[in-house]
């Protein structure tokens, strides 16, 4: 079946469980993510309620773990297997050089395999049979980037570390001079190799993350039909599709209307964006505090907190500044007695036909997105699926002499515009003398990027 997941930021603690919570008011079927929580972090924390615990409407929802020692990581799934999680995800895709030299894991894993299919048994031997397990990756890392080597990783951790379920951000990553922002936008989407992966190993799950912004975005995604490369390759091919930081910067018009035009549900669960923050604020009111309270009166969470996940609610809307701007006061003013009393000092500044509008039809959305970067998107999917060997039939066609295809022609190019803008970024941090220091990209995403 389709599925929206919901992994919203590229930044740790953007998909906290208050996120969440504000996720599930606005779609009833949408997988959600957690952010990326360190195995370590589970094993040692002296509270693992702030990093573990979710409110049971939040299912089906996915914990996503960061780690690259497989008895760590049985450790970590054990516990985690007391809370209820839906699904257990192991972090591949991460370009952080804060992670990757961390213990080598996040994008750096995809280096090794054998490596991470001993994670995935060991995640998996402790949980027990009963919990799915599934990777996030890339389709490579710097030069090992070939489409025969991201087979080769599927391959070596579904039939060794046993694991079915793959989300595939459609880019590379370049962990030698990019950053983590760069690496969401310099390599060139490669969606494609998600098909030709399901074509392969038809047997298993691969969902698509990278550039997809929207519900209507994700049903165009789900529907593409590749047929007439490969009779398994319809509409649907795909088992599900991952939004990632749009759904954070813009939840009401990512998410309001997915279980509808995503889902096939008879309604949607939110009516105006009023009654999403009346239910919000009774969750708020009572979590407040619930982590920890300090002998000074800090609470955790606080309300600072627990607000930041609605401030998009109003995305691009007209208030929307004038409202952030004055719950910014409300809290530096402080004596709020709790979070309903924040809303109700702020709201005004939102007018009554924004507050209590519908949420907007995919069909509407797609009508005011135009032919934006959504459809630039879709354009880069080829007519043709692209087959196995490309990259290595260009290399054989230049060294016989022969001039290579068009399509080796427009990747070589591609190829040629990443290097350069690695080298222009190090070259930058060079002159700069400082060395750069970037916010994680794990942590973030929902299920349908």
């Amino acid at each position: 079946h389709p599925s929206l997941l919901p992994f919203a930021s590229r930044r740790m603690e953007w998909t906290d469980v208050h996120y969440r919570q504000l996720a599930r008011l606005l779609s009833k079927h949408t997988w959600l993510w957690t952010e990326m929580v360190v195995d370590k972090t589970i094993i040692h924390t002296p509270l693992l309620d702030k990093h573990l615990w979710f409110p049971p409407e939040q299912h089906p929802i996915v914990l996503q773990l960061g780690g690259s020692d497989p008895a760590l990581l049985l450790q970590a799934a054990k516990v985690a297997a007391t809370y209820g999680y839906d699904e257990i995800n192991l972090n591949c895709g991460c370009p952080s050089d804060r992670v990757a030299g961390a213990g080598c894991f996040g994008a750096a894993l995809m280096l090794q395999p054998e490596l991470v299919a001993d994670c995935m048994a060991a995640i998996q031997q402790g949980l027990g049979p009963s919990t799915p397990v599934s990777v996030k990756c890339r389709l490579g890392v710097d030069d090992d980037d070939s489409y025969e080597q991201l087979a080769h990783f599927v391959k070596v951790v579904s039939t060794r570390g046993g694991a079915r379920r793959f989300v595939i951000h459609a880019r590379k990553c370049l962990l030698r001079g990019l950053s983590p922002a760069q690496n969401r936008s310099v390599p060139p989407l490669r969606p494609d190799w998600v098909w030709a992966l399901k074509r392969d190993f038809p047997h298993l799950s691969f969902q698509l993350n990278g550039g997809v912004l929207s519900s209507y975005a994700v049903n165009a995604a789900i529907n593409i039909d590749g047929s007439s490369q490969h009779a398994a390759l319809g509409p649907g091919a795909i088992d599900g599709v991952m939004v990632g930081r749009a759904g954070y910067n813009d939840p009401w018009g990512v998410l309001s209307d997915a279980d509808v035009s995503v889902f096939g549900a008879a309604s949607n669960p939110a009516v105006s964006r009023q009654q999403v923050i009346a239910d919000y604020c009774k969750y708020a009111d009572a979590i407040i505090g619930r982590w920890q309270v300090k002998d000074d009166g800090h609470q955790d969470p606080n309300i600072r907190v627990l607000v930041r996940p609605i401030l998009n609610l109003f995305h691009g809307d007209r208030g929307g500044k004038k409202w952030k701007h004055a719950v910014d006061a409300a809290l530096k003013a402080g004596g709020l007695t709790s979070f309903t009393d924040l809303m109700d000092k702020t709201l005004g500044q939102i007018p009554d036909e924004i507050l209590h509008a519908p949420p907007r039809s995919s069909h509407e959305a797609a009508l005011i997105l135009g032919h934006g970067a959504l459809h630039q998107c879709f354009d880069a999917l080829p007519p043709a699926l692209a087959q196995p060997g490309d990259r290595a039939r260009g290399e054989n066609e230049r060294r016989r002499g022969s001039s290579p295809s068009r399509k080796a022609q427009k990747r070589e190019q591609q190829q040629h515009q990443v290097d350069a803008a690695a080298a222009a970024a190090e070259q930058q941090r060079r002159q700069q003398g400082l060395q750069q220091v970037s916010g994680c990209g794990c942590g973030d995403e929902l299920a349908a990027e």
